[in-house]
């Protein structure tokens, strides 16, 4: 049974104060993350290749570090 389907059976055998309660509760979820989704950044797909020769890498980046321990 599907998660809506339970909630909407055992809201069913509440008192009808309690089930205001409740859609009082689910109004307060929905305008909680509706909010929160609408604020989001959208979020741009990155793409290489905007800055070639920026950056330099060391010739002995390779090599062993000195120990200083």
């Amino acid at each position: 049974m599907a998660t809506v389907d339970l909630i909407t059976e055992h809201t069913r055998r509440l008192p009808e104060s309690v089930q205001r309660e409740i859609l009082n509760f689910v109004e307060f979820l929905f305008n909680k993350y509706n909010k929160v989704s609408a604020q989001a950044p959208s979020v741009s797909k990155r793409q290489a290749g905007l800055h070639p020769g920026s950056s330099v890498m060391a010739d002995d980046f390779d090599a062993p570090l000195p120990d200083f321990f």
